[in-house]
């Protein structure tokens, strides 16, 4: 895939199954004169890859947090336990506090995240994550999407749809064979 001149390309790989194939084309984006963004779900399956340094890499769980609702469950599951395992763990107790901390984040705090609170915040407030898919669509303003991988298809098609039709600034759709 070759993008012209100064074409906006906006690269959704929710997946990540496809990443190699991700990083060349939007490196072959920019090589052309284009702009490249990438859309992932989370940062850390593509830690090995190295985009080009024009690529924007945007991350989708990122954005789907933003706004009080899941500031305030993050300040209560996360933010008020990490205080009070600071404040306990001065002198002889540092070391013990510190492991505390990390052993309640990663058994109790993050999979009561991951299992309570994501899902009925998402059905509560009718997909953030599509909303947030969107305010990246509309800060792009691509002129191509990208569908990088199947994992995407589904975000990508209800942001789509959700879109007014017939409007003339309705950027093209492209699904990755790579």
């Amino acid at each position: 895939m070759t993008a012209g001149s100064g074409m906006r390309v906006l690269f959704v790989a929710l997946g990540a199954s496809r990443r190699r194939i991700v990083v060349e084309e939007s490196a072959q984006v920019v090589a052309d004169g284009g702009t490249a963004v990438v859309v992932v779900s989370r940062r850390a399956p593509w830690a090995k890859e190295t985009f080009a340094p024009q690529v924007k890499v945007v991350e989708l769980d990122r954005l789907e947090q933003r706004g009080a609702v899941a500031w305030l469950a993050r300040a209560l599951l996360f933010g008020a336990p990490r205080l009070l395992f600071r404040l306990v763990g001065h002198g002889p107790l540092r070391a013990p506090a510190h492991r505390a901390a990390g052993g309640y984040e990663r058994r109790v705090a993050a999979p009561v995240h991951r299992r309570m609170f994501l899902p009925v915040y998402r059905r509560l407030w009718r997909d953030p994550r599509g909303r947030a898919l969107r305010a990246e669509l509309a800060a792009t303003a691509p002129d191509l999407i990208v569908v990088s991988d199947p994992a995407s298809m589904p975000d990508v098609a209800r942001v789509m749809e959700s879109r007014v039709t017939g409007v003339v600034s309705s950027p093209r759709i492209a699904f990755s064979l790579g």
